[in-house]
């Protein structure tokens, strides 16, 4: 019988090779095992990047690792007397961070609100008793900057111009970034 880890003989009988110390009973040691791991791993990346682009691979990623992510950086236009809401889904509680700005129109007023809330808000047309998280809220405003800490979910950012276009700009334009960070 030869030793499994260092291919020296050794007398029957023996529990132990006389060269090495590597037991006659044990299995030897192999790294198949990472090797396959790694390489299930990087295939996995390599799939999510993909299947879903580069940014929602890096997004899928920033979630597992719990580094910043950048859910919305873009001009989103609305118009005179009307809403819009931006999904924002959080995949770890963070420091929520949502800068706006209206670039041209009218002054919005802003709401991060739940689905549930999302629901009622499509159902009334009066928005008086509306609650929405109280760290990010703000009425008439066309510049607007928060970051506050907030518990992983789905929420929903809600602009929304009340002017009616008449003596108003028909249209806003607003900057909207939302980020989270750890």
């Amino acid at each position: 019988m030869d030793c499994s880890a260092c291919a020296n003989p050794i007398p029957e009988g023996s529990q132990f090779c006389n060269r090495c110390g590597t037991s006659t009973e044990a299995k030897p040691r192999t790294k198949t095992s990472r090797i396959v791991l790694v390489s299930g791993a990087i295939a996995l990346c390599g799939l999510a990047y993909l299947s879903m682009g580069s940014w929602n691979a890096n997004r899928v990623g920033a979630a597992i690792l719990h580094t910043p992510i950048t859910f919305t950086n873009e001009t989103q236009n609305l118009g005179a007397h009307s809403w819009r809401s931006v999904p924002v889904v959080l995949p770890y509680s963070g420091t929520l961070d949502i800068t706006m700005k209206v670039d041209r129109g009218n002054p919005i007023d802003i709401y991060l609100v739940t689905p549930e809330t999302l629901e009622e808000m499509k159902k009334t047309a009066l928005w008086r008793n509306i609650q929405g998280n109280a760290n990010f809220s703000a009425v008439k405003t066309t510049s607007y900057h928060r970051d506050a800490p907030i518990d992983r979910g789905t929420y929903y950012f809600v602009m929304r111009d009340t002017s009616l276009g008449i003596f108003s700009a028909s249209g806003t334009d607003v900057d909207l970034r939302i980020g989270l960070r750890p």
